[in-house]
């Protein structure tokens, strides 16, 4: 079998060089041939090319644009599989033999496609490479085959598309009327999926992508061309190439208890990409879907048991109560209207999930919306989060989860003068864009009551707890009067009977009341203590058993985010500590809050520390590792700053827990985390470099929920200060760290590691 790699080139020779330099060094010769369609360059290229003997040059008299240049190519080539790669690409080891493996897998697979550093539609992953040959020494461990990390896609970017001639044939050639380019790559792979044929990204496979760089001159041009494209896609298939396609992970998450043989509607389903993402995540679980659009419920009819039209009316699946979970999408002007909720509510069976989402009213780019003379906003179609929890409990729904998605760039002296005008509690929800509700018809489903907050759910490091493995307790806290800067407005106010806030901080270091809790990282605030114990709780009794080894002791607070554990290393009896994060604005309100007597912060990157070599006795790193895509690469940095014998007190989430079915490398559910380890993998990429002296785990999970340590256990690993005013002790200890050594049949949903450098 041979592959005909097609590239289409216009300029940018030194582009093109690199690119085939890369083929010949890591494809073999036999494998493939290389047709390059020119575009009418200007800068040598074509002449360059025309003396290249393994490249077979097709000159343009004009340029004819992308789509029309691949299909010349295509029409030259020979081989069994057609490949289309851009010339702002390097490939990388074993690049073709693993994709060439995916496309052979089934005779239903038309095309094939690689992870990224420059791609959309889930197609890239964050990198730290710097130079080309970092890259491929990442690329050199990246690149392992394995069919577990092929995952069915509703479209492929064409950056590097391979397709089999079969499909080619089927769906046809790229439509020409997308001009120079744009959009073919998507509408080629909605005929292709509509003559029979499957998508895979192959998620273990990475080649590197410059990104636009034709275009980057010409930038309107570019944007011109996105706006016609669209509007030429929408015509010739009825919907938008992206709204219809989008795959809605915020919305996923609510499902995560979803097991084979379950029923799922997805109200508003487009073209079924969020259904598809639920197969791939769960298998065997029944697809249904209501579109309004005709042309996208057919293409997801490809995806789905029964995809309803229009008017037509749904019906649960035969010999059941109801759906399992439904997910109502944003298809209606008003967000979780009372009377499609209702309607809802009615097709569950009794413990069924609804799933569903509606922009916060008070989010303060929508507050300032509404004081100019003509607001665009219409008030009913955003809500407040008191008047979704109300809705969804008018329409009969409880166990209501509210997941707060913040903007990252919300302005803060805009948020500062709401908070004057209408007190500090609701600060979160001034920089919240959008909620993300979930609900239980009936009582046959525990759920919690508060989960992560901002972008794509990430709660400072993770998304949310794993409810797959059992019912996670609630009630951290022990009742307390609330004073009354942390009550909610009387026009805000809803019941809350299994919640119970704190504003007891003072066992702790100062709170950072006026900063507000993104998710990125966790901030000591009235606010966080009654919206997120569980993760304030994981978090300070990190930081209680690194304290037990940093007594006498120089440390580097590695990541330290909001700078509070930093304080409680020090004020727990280090010498000194340093506190380093990459974010210069959390830098700057760290120090103003926790620096001085021994503790100051900078900016920095942990893959590039501005420290000498054996500068440190103790390395803290707190929910990090998963954040950098070569962790053994941190773990060496950490080591060159460490003293011989200086110990690293590292903590990362366990895939075994919260992400059971994925394979290491694997794209797992947190956007933000480049992989996770289970406990043997962690182990092992640490004892290359330390000698672990002891293993911890927190929020246990066994066979049948979660299970608490033993308070001795806990004293033992934090140094025998165990107690958090204002926690409820019978609760508190689910979330405490404990050896691994000394809890059996039981998972911990978090490793920490204390660890001895060589």
């Amino acid at each position: 079998m041979t592959t005909s790699i097609i590239m289409v080139t216009f300029n940018q020779l030194a582009m093109t060089k690199r690119a085939i330099a890369s083929i010949r060094k890591h494809t073999p010769a036999s494998a493939y041939e290389l047709i390059v369609v020119d575009n009418a360059s200007a800068d040598g290229t074509p002449d360059w090319l025309a003396e290249q003997p393994d490249v077979k040059l097709l000159r343009q008299a004009k340029n004819v644009g992308f789509p029309a240049g691949c299909n010349i190519g295509a029409a030259s080539a020979k081989g069994d599989y057609l490949l289309l790669l851009n010339n702002d690409t390097v490939v990388t080891p074993r690049w073709l033999e693993q994709l060439t493996l995916a496309i052979e897998s089934d005779e239903r697979v038309g095309a094939v496609g690689p992870m990224t550093n420059y791609a959309g539609y889930g197609q890239m992953i964050e990198t730290s490479y710097r130079t080309l040959d970092e890259m491929q020494r990442f690329a050199e461990t990246y690149n392992v085959s394995s069919a577990e990390r092929w995952e069915e896609r509703m479209k492929l970017i064409g950056f590097c598309l391979m397709i089999k001639r079969s499909a080619w044939e089927a769906a046809g050639p790229l439509d020409e009327s997308y001009g120079i380019g744009n959009y073919e790559d998507d509408d080629w792979c909605m005929s292709a999926r509509l003559a029979g044929f499957r998508l895979l990204l192959c998620r273990d496979t990475f080649i590197h992508h410059e990104g636009s760089v034709s275009f980057k001159h010409v930038k309107e041009t570019y944007r011109k061309a996105m706006l016609d494209n669209e509007q030429t896609f929408m015509r010739k298939w009825g919907f938008h190439p992206h709204i219809s396609v989008n795959a809605r992970d915020d919305l996923l998450r609510p499902l995560r208890a979803l097991k084979p043989g379950m029923s799922v509607l997805e109200i508003g389903c487009g073209c079924g990409a969020t259904l598809l993402e639920l197969r791939n995540r769960y298998g065997n679980v029944r697809l249904f879907g209501f579109e309004s659009e005709a042309s996208a419920a057919k293409v997801a009819g490809l995806v789905a048991e029964k995809v309803w039209i229009r008017s037509e009316e749904i019906e649960a699946p035969s010999g059941t109560k109801g759906f399992d979970a439904v997910v109502l999408n944003d298809i209606l002007s008003e967000p979780a209207k009372l009377d499609v909720l209702r309607h809802i509510h009615g097709l569950l069976r009794p413990g069924g999930i609804v799933a569903t989402s509606a922009p916060n009213r008070l989010f303060v780019d929508y507050a300032k919306a509404y004081l100019r003379p003509f607001n665009p906003l219409p008030h009913d179609a955003m809500l407040s989060k008191a008047e979704f929890e109300r809705r969804l409990r008018q329409a009969g729904f409880e166990d209501i989860a509210l997941e707060s998605i913040a903007a990252e760039d919300a302005a803060k002296r805009d948020i500062d003068a709401l908070c004057l005008l209408a007190g500090d509690a609701g600060r979160d929800d001034y920089a919240t864009v959008y909620y993300v509700a979930s609900a239980v018809k009936g009582s046959g489903i525990a759920r919690t009551t508060s989960t992560g907050s901002g972008p794509s759910g990430e709660r400072d490091g993770k998304v949310g707890q794993p409810d797959v493995v059992g019912v996670k307790p609630s009630g951290v806290f022990a009742p307390a009067a609330q004073t009354p800067a942390a009550q909610t407005p009387a026009t805000e106010t809803a019941t809350h009977s299994k919640e119970a806030t704190v504003n007891d901080l003072s066992y702790l270091p100062k709170a950072q009341e006026d900063v507000p809790f993104t998710g990125e990282r966790l901030v000591l605030s009235s606010a966080v203590a009654g919206s997120h114990p569980d993760v304030l709780a994981e978090h300070v009794y990190r930081y209680r058993l690194a304290r037990a080894y940093c007594g006498g002791k120089q440390v580097l607070d590695a990541a330290c985010g909001a700078g509070y554990g930093a304080r409680i290393l020090k004020d727990g009896g280090a010498v000194g500590v340093t506190g380093v994060d990459i974010d210069p604005a959390t830098v700057m309100l760290a120090g103003r809050d926790y620096g001085g007597d021994g503790v100051s912060f900078q900016q920095g990157n942990v893959l590039q520390l501005a420290f000498t070599d054996a500068s440190f006795d103790v390395v803290v790193s707190f929910e990090t590792i998963e954040h950098i895509p070569d962790g053994a690469a941190w773990l060496r940095e950490a080591a060159r700053v460490l003293r011989p014998g200086g110990r690293l007190i590292i903590s990362t989430p366990n895939r075994e827990v919260t992400n059971p079915d994925r394979l290491f490398g694997q794209q797992v559910r947190n956007p933000y985390h480049c992989f996770e380890y289970s406990i043997a993998e962690f182990i092992g990429e640490l004892s290359v470099l330390y000698d672990i002296e002891g293993m911890f785990g927190q929020t246990f999970v066994g066979p049948h929920g979660h299970v608490a340590p033993e308070w001795s256990d806990i004293a033992e690993a934090v140094g025998g200060d165990t107690a958090m005013a204002g926690f409820n002790p019978d609760i508190i200890r689910y979330y405490a760290p404990a050896s691994l050594s000394r809890v059996k049949n039981a998972r911990p949903a978090y490793m920490i590691a204390v660890c001895r450098k060589r």
